[in-house]
């Protein structure tokens, strides 16, 4: 009886302590909302993230207008057992929003009336510049104060407010130093101009990400869905590499998608319908464009999922140039006390009609020469994309994070043009032989503490591990008893090979080959009185995109800068070197390997180098004004072109050319120029500019080079100077937008002449390979490029909208004589929201 009766007071003050324990937990969940008491730790982290942490540590659903929060804002938070009320007011501000309970477990933050009860006009209040979170060039984010680069941020609801859907059009309008031709529609494949000048021949690009995921080929990236896209993030230059590793000698572009809920403003539904004409000369009439988009938002407060579809389409704006295109993308976030996890996923597929260049045809019919009809057996192009990962936030405390990031990138691509050589698609079938398919797959583990405090001294330690590999499956021709890729070169012991072609000929075959590169970053940044900024950082790597056996490199980064607050202006100094390299075999390269007839394979070919500084000085002014001035000096060797050669046996068949194409390296360039990028705001106005000057020339050749450069001659392809320019204005009902671009003064072949050349090619009479190629160079200097838009409210939750591109019917020379796109476009349509 006595042990019975100690057991059972055991257990009733074992239940005693149990409901003791869980009180506040329960006191918590039953008080109001705003009086509801959180303890709540972290630094230097987005105002979004830190609202979200907020509900979950609370329990409460938190909705606001994303238009009335400075959403991007670097906050920070040390409450112990505090009210949710006072958390609120420590995040917020500054900000004109007032938290109100409505009951349950609801807050809504409410903007604030003005003393005659009016709500003010919409504003889109943005995080001043310096004080934004960013995820690129950090490993799990951090504030824009601190970067010693230059960095550019695109946001996703004014693409969208401005009709810009290509990643080209994107990057011209925003970002000085990076200039994209105009996406012409008969093409799949992005053409960079210049990223700070020359990173390759035909094969510059910025290594693409999107929300972490690398993107196995970013050339086929053309076009991405304003409405699914919160902003993209820009590095230019090779200091990206240490963070990012290989193939970062130009530059990082990081697409940032939607994870945002309903409770933070978005509506649940949205729809975009639009269709419109294009002008033409080389079609009788008007041609029909087409661009529907929907967006579905699930979920509220701690677990939301998005989904969005486009279909977009342009009919024959010459013979046969009609193209069509599917996106559809989908994620997903839940947020926990302490973890944030969220999912990425996105399908693209793209088709281009048999077309024919008309211009090619004039040029041959003025010359009295008959094309070769091999050359016109034209093929529909094909591509299709996709994105799948996920990535997982811990944090523990406010000094420790941990992030995991895995996801795959593929496509799968036939029969596209390959416009990277002197001679234009039109001029070879070959050239539009361009096939195969890719899989990469990103693998992503890093850490970061946080000691110190940056009011006095600060250190971030950054630690990461990542692992890439790349399966690519391309064409290869098979000549004699060696069947080799056609790619700048090729590993036996990778490759698995699988015959396409008809005995007793040159065949076709298809090559598979495996690609891996894994790195350890470590990166030191200091910070001394939030004034003083210091980061360091190397990544060690190990690729194996190399013809013989992999490679380890060290890629190095070091910055500094300065900044001040004077009253309510802010200046920053800062500056930057950096390193980073690109293997010779990659996917964008090896996609566009192929062409006039054969392909001659070098086996030992160097890796692209770039490296460099870059300086300049921020300052901003309020909301009112940012000026942002850089100078950068770099110098790339080992650049990779592809040389026409003289090929005796192809000029032995029976429909040889005797020309074919071959990988080699260049030698040394340097690209030195200035960026200028300025925003002014006056209520409901707003401004931008974006202006370039590259000076990108060869100053050495490697030896063995056989192509046309010269020392000293300009970089082919690259423009001189850059400029964008827009301005925009949000009403209560009314709001538009209008934008210029230009790029001006750049050298490149006259490709219509040797098209022409090409048609009716006599080697005895007349060369087309090694320096004779520079007799078809010519200057060209572009034209200006005029878009608008404008937008009318008419009621809560439906527009209308009407936008205008290439306004000044600009349809050829750019970047070449060859190049055709459409003209004058005029779209109108709706946009519907369901709250």
């Amino acid at each position: 009886m006595i042990r019975r009766g100690v057991t059972m007071r055991a257990r009733r003050l074992l239940c005693a302590l149990g409901v003791l324990a869980l009180a506040p937990s329960m006191l918590r969940a039953q008080a109001a909302p705003l009086e509801r008491r959180v303890t709540l730790h972290f630094r230097d982290v987005a105002l979004r993230d830190a609202l979200d942490r907020l509900m979950a540590v609370a329990r409460v659903r938190i909705s606001y207008s994303a238009e009335q929060l400075p959403l991007d804002r670097s906050v920070r938070a040390s409450f112990d057992t505090a009210t949710v009320a006072t958390v609120l007011t420590g995040l917020l501000r500054g900000v004109a929003v007032l938290p109100v309970s409505t009951g349950g477990n609801q807050i809504v933050l409410t903007p604030v009336r003005d003393v005659r009860g009016l709500v003010p006009t919409p504003v889109v209040v943005a995080a001043a510049e310096l004080d934004r979170v960013v995820v690129t060039g950090t490993a799990d984010g951090g504030p824009q104060r601190a970067l010693p680069v230059a960095l550019a941020v695109i946001d996703g609801a004014q693409a969208a407010d401005a009709g810009i859907h290509d990643v080209a059009s994107a990057l011209t309008a925003s970002v000085p130093g990076v200039w994209a031709w105009e996406q012409s529609p008969a093409s799949l494949i992005t053409r960079y101009g210049s990223i700070r000048g020359a990173s390759s021949f035909g094969a510059s690009y910025p290594k693409m990400y999107i929300d972490g995921i690398a993107v196995a080929n970013p050339l086929l990236v053309t076009q991405f869905d304003p409405e699914s896209v919160q902003r993209i993030e820009v590095i230019r230059g090779p200091q990206g590499a240490a963070l990012y590793g290989a193939d970062a000698i130009s530059g990082v572009l990081n697409i940032v998608t939607r994870h945002d809920g309903v409770d933070a403003g978005a509506p649940r539904a949205r729809v975009r319908a639009g269709a419109g004409y294009a002008a033409s000369e080389y079609s009788s009439t008007a041609v029909l464009t087409q661009d529907h988009r929907v967006a579905l938002g699930l979920g509220t407060g701690l677990r939301t999922a998005q989904l969005g579809i486009g279909v977009g389409s342009l009919g024959a704006y010459y013979s046969g140039a009609s193209s069509h295109s599917v996106q559809a993308s989908a994620g997903g976030r839940v947020i926990g006390a302490r973890s944030v996890l969220t999912g990425t996923a996105r399908f693209a597929r793209g088709a281009v009609g048999a077309a024919i260049n008309p211009l090619l045809v004039e040029a041959a019919t003025a010359s009295g020469r008959a094309i070769n009809p091999l050359a016109l057996r034209v093929q529909p192009q094909g591509l299709r994309e996709y994105t799948v990962g996920t990535t997982l936030k811990f944090a523990p405390d406010e000094r420790w994070s941990h992030t995991l990031v895995a996801g795959v990138d593929g496509y799968a691509l036939s029969n596209v043009a390959n416009d990277f050589t002197p001679f234009p698609s039109s001029a070879d079938s070959a050239l539009r032989a361009a096939s195969g398919q890719a899989d990469r797959s990103t693998l992503r583990v890093s850490s970061v503490a946080r000691v110190g405090q940056p009011e006095r001294v600060g250190a971030t330690l950054t630690l990461a591990l990542e692992h890439s590999a790349l399966r690519q499956e391309s064409p290869a021709i098979k000549l004699g008893r060696t069947a080799m890729p056609r790619g700048p070169g090729v590993s036996g012991a990778r490759g698995l090979l699988q015959v396409m072609g008809p005995p007793g000929m040159p065949l076709l075959v298809s090559a598979t080959d495996w690609f891996s590169d894994a790195g350890i970053t470590s990166q030191v940044d200091l910070a001394v009185r939030n004034r003083w900024y210091i980061s360091g950082g190397l990544r060690v790597e190990r690729n194996s995109g190399y013809v013989t056996e992999a490679r380890a490199h060290l890629l190095p980064m070091l910055g500094g800068a300065w900044v001040r607050d004077v009253g309510g202006a802010t200046i920053k100094l800062r500056s930057a070197y950096g390193r980073g390299i690109r293997a010779p075999r990659t996917a964008a390269r090896e996609t566009l390997a192929g062409g006039l007839r054969a392909q001659n394979i070098v086996r030992d070919l160097a890796p692209e180098e770039q490296a460099g500084i870059e300086g300049g000085v921020d300052l901003i002014v309020g909301r009112a004004l940012t000026l942002q001035v850089t100078r950068f000096d770099q110098r790339a060797t080992g650049l990779i072109q592809q040389v026409v050669i003289p090929d005796n046996a192809a000029a032995t068949a029976a429909a040889g050319s005797g020309l074919a194409l071959q990988y080699q390296n260049v030698g040394a360039i340097a690209n030195r120029g200035w960026e200028v990028q300025a925003t002014a705001r006056h209520r409901q106005m707003s401004a931008t500019l974006a202006w370039a000057f590259v000076d990108s020339r060869v100053r050495s050749l490697a030896i063995g080079y056989t192509g046309d450069l010269r020392p000293g001659d300009r970089t082919l392809g690259v423009p001189a100077r850059t400029l964008s320019a827009s301005a925009s204005w949000l009403g209560a009902r009314w709001s538009g937008s209008v934008g210029v671009t230009r790029a001006f003064d750049w050298i490149e072949y006259d490709r219509l002449s040797l098209a022409t050349a090409y048609s009716g090619f006599d080697r005895a009479a007349v060369p087309l390979y090694g320096g004779d190629l520079r007799g078809y160079w010519r200057a060209y200097n572009g034209a200006t490029r005029l878009r608008a838009s404008a937008t009318r409210q008419m009621s809560r939750g439906l527009s209308l909208f009407v936008t205008g591109d290439n306004l000044l019917d600009f349809q050829r020379g750019e970047p070449d004589n060859a190049t055709i796109v459409p003209g004058r476009t005029i779209t109108t349509g709706l946009r519907i929201s369901r709250f």
